[in-house]
């Protein structure tokens, strides 16, 4: 371990300033002349020297888990997305009864399956293996929230494309992206937690520690309103065929509130790279008032007999509304995130 030492800061050439790295440290990391490194300002002012190979992962983190098949076959899912989410590397699963009962070996397998780097490398009748095989350095925060927002955007158009013609595979489609949109949430949160305990690893993919809650609400945002626009792709496969045919009348309807809602859900991913004020302003008086707009639409008085279409149009209206909502609070992180920085505001 290196100590701390007092270097002096050097002039060279005319605007330059130049410090020497320690030698012991050079060696021990093995950096050599023409190879770069990676600078870090930290958030108290200090800088901080990562080498190019620097070693991200530590030790691979293993545990145990003992289950009888006793339990409700959905705890196992809960233990094991939660020791996904918090970084282990190797899960180890030993039936109490030495025989694994159906729907706990089909629970296990189905979680397995729903999360992306997981894989099950050994099986036998009382004792599974679970490995990951993931690299976190290859998924930065900015890429996954990227995925996450473009699959959002593509569960509204397979939504309007499943009213437009009364399409179950379209609408069943919507239903798949959700749960896309789950295994890069889950992702998404184990990245977060690892980056809490390895700040070489955080800077590789962009987490800054003071914007580590945000992360976290923001993926939340995202998998919430998934949800919401998932429900009402169920709601719309309820329908028996006639209905579902005949709800196509009101596709221009709908689709008009729906292009609205993609246009305005990528407006409020977009102002989180901005630091404009007024723009991150404008953004959130939208989402307000497609809101206003998307509630009235969902507690409107409508003359039609069937009274089961009604009901499906108005949840699909207000499973709408309860997704843009779930936007505001990344509009609010934008808007926070951009006086990070700032040294003077002046509002015109």
């Amino acid at each position: 371990m290196i100590k701390m030492e007092v270097r002096r800061v050097q002039k060279f050439g005319k605007s330059t300033l130049m410090v020497s790295l320690p030698a012991e440290w050079v060696k021990e990391v093995g950096l050599n002349a023409g190879e770069s490194v990676y600078l870090e300002v930290d958030e108290d002012g200090s800088l901080k020297i990562y080498p190019p190979n620097m070693k991200i992962q530590g030790s691979p983190r293993e545990i145990k888990v003992v289950i009888s098949n006793l339990v409700i076959p959905e705890i196992i899912t809960r233990i094991i997305y939660g020791l996904y989410i918090l970084g282990f590397d190797r899960i180890e699963i030993e039936s109490k009864e030495k025989l694994f009962s159906e729907d706990l070996l089909r629970k296990i397998k189905e979680s397995v399956r729903s999360l992306i780097g997981f894989e099950i490398t050994v099986q036998n009748v009382d004792y599974i293996q679970i490995q990951s095989f993931l690299d976190p350095t290859k998924y930065t925060m900015n890429s996954l929230l990227n995925r996450l927002i473009n699959n959002l955007k593509q569960m509204l158009h397979y939504l309007s494309l499943g009213i437009k013609e009364g399409s179950r595979t379209f609408l069943q489609e919507t239903i798949e992206l959700e749960r896309e949109i789950d295994r890069l949430y889950y992702l998404a949160l184990r990245q977060l937690i690892l980056s809490q305990s390895n700040r070489s690893l955080a800077y590789m993919i962009g987490v800054k520690r003071i914007q580590l809650i945000g992360n976290r609400i923001l993926i939340k945002a995202i998998e919430e309103a998934a949800d919401e626009i998932s429900e009402a792709a169920n709601d719309l496969l309820a329908l028996p065929p006639q209905d579902l045919d005949e709800i196509k009348k009101y596709w221009n309807q709908f689709n008009d509130l729906i292009e609205q809602s993609t246009v305005i859900i990528d407006h409020a991913i977009k102002v989180l790279n901005k630091e404009d004020i007024k723009l991150i302003n404008e953004a959130m008086e939208e989402l307000r008032t497609l809101r206003r707009i998307l509630i009235a639409e969902a507690t409107k008085t409508d003359s039609m007999d069937n009274y089961r279409l009604i009901i499906v149009i108005r949840s699909v209206n207000l499973r709408l509304y309860n997704a843009i909502r779930r936007m505001e609070p990344i509009v609010e992180i934008a808007f926070n995130r951009s006086l990070e920085n700032t040294k003077e505001i002046i509002v015109e």
